[in-house]
């Protein structure tokens, strides 16, 4: 079969779910709106599309009243591809569209095209909410627009997203949890020093000064322990905060900071740890915690995160109410006070990993969906 996947930019957690299509033998094509830095895609060629020049008008028009340094929900929202679009549709003539886009204007675009063409759209979804602006009316006529534009199935890796549209009525909801390979099948045992990662990009959502105060109280109980912060460098302010806080409370011997680091240079850091924490709040369903569990990491995470459904408390990890440090500061005492117990968290993590997020059950999966 030919899919086409369509996204605003190709986020690494689809990087596995493309390359399991492409493995089975079938023909996968990638159409993005833009580029990120953090983004990989070995084997694949995403083609970037540009925006046409409605879009182009309303974000510089924008730009004179923007804060901050990440897109906006507005620019996100009004993204619509240009002509070039449905050329690539037409010509390529897909079988299936994978769309990670949701009630924005590349959404409406490409539906509006697949339907011209006949084509059935699985829509990726990550959404923990069954209305829009608290509207459960808008919300209702935004689902009987895309009933009416064709969507075929809805696919989620949360397993709230699946609850909320299973209760709200939608039937063609899937849950299919995110895939990362696992490689390894030795784990490494905790050393002296207990080594903690976490991954995610450099900016105050993400809560790594949450994850230093904590670390900080920890070295001052006496837990022998070190800290690797990685991430894409989004925020050069909140990174010198981070700087400041770990120079002030003489951490630098114990702490490191790497921005911009490349995938393929992340993945070889997971297997080097002991425990990785992934602190942020707000997270609608971050992809770190599987690539973490796939080698061999327990994981810790906030009851924001939409993947905290991959956690089995004290089995493979924990999870923390968000922005607190007490909870969290408790949940990394439960891993690292017993280097045995520790040790079979790692162990169940990997096990967690083959077993619930294969790259080829995905496949089976998608082949399933669309005989429905």
């Amino acid at each position: 079969m030919k899919f086409l996947i369509v996204a605003p930019r190709f986020h690494t957690n689809l990087y596995y779910r493309a390359k399991a299509l492409q493995d089975a033998g079938h023909s996968v094509r990638i159409v993005v709106l833009y580029k990120g830095k953090s983004e990989f895609y070995e084997g694949l060629k995403p083609m970037q599309v540009k925006l046409s020049k409605f879009s182009r008008f309303l974000i510089k028009l924008h730009a004179f009243f923007k804060k901050g340094e990440l897109k906006s929900a507005f620019e996100l929202r009004i993204q619509s591809p240009n002509k070039e679009f449905k050329k690539i549709i037409s010509i390529y003539n897909p079988d299936v569209i994978l769309l990670k886009a949701y009630q924005n204007a590349l959404a409406i675009k490409t539906l509006r095209t697949a339907k011209k063409y006949k084509i059935k759209v699985l829509m990726l979804t990550q959404t923990p909410y069954a209305h829009i602006k608290g509207s459960e009316f808008l919300f209702r006529l935004n689902i009987k627009l895309f009933k009416f534009l064709k969507v075929h199935a809805y696919i989620t890796p949360i397993k709230l997203n699946y609850e909320v549209f299973k209760n709200f009525g939608i039937e063609n909801v899937f849950y299919l949890p995110f895939v990362y390979p696992s490689e390894i099948s030795v784990i490494k045992k905790p050393e002296q020093e207990i080594k903690i990662l976490s991954v995610g990009k450099f900016q105050k959502r993400k809560e790594q000064i949450l994850l230093l105060k904590v670390f900080y109280t920890l070295k001052k109980e006496n837990y022998p322990l070190k800290l690797c912060l990685i991430g894409e460098a989004v925020n050069t302010k909140y990174i010198k905060t981070l700087y400041n806080f770990i120079k002030k409370n003489n951490l630098s011997d114990d702490v490191c900071i790497e921005t911009n680091m490349p995938y393929d240079r992340i993945k070889k850091e997971y297997s080097k740890h002991d425990l990785f924490v992934l602190p942020a709040y707000n997270e609608p369903a971050a992809y770190s915690p599987v690539e973490a569990m796939a080698n061999g990491l327990p994981v810790i995470c906030s009851d924001q995160n939409g993947t905290k459904c991959y956690i089995e408390e004290e089995k493979n990890g924990y999870v923390f109410k968000a922005k607190n440090e007490g909870d969290l500061s408790e949940k990394i005492k439960l891993c690292i006070s017993d280097k045995e117990k520790l040790l079979k968290m790692k162990e169940n993590a990997l096990i967690s990993a083959k077993k619930n997020h294969n790259p080829a059950a995905f496949e089976q999966a998608i082949g399933k969906i669309l005989l429905k």
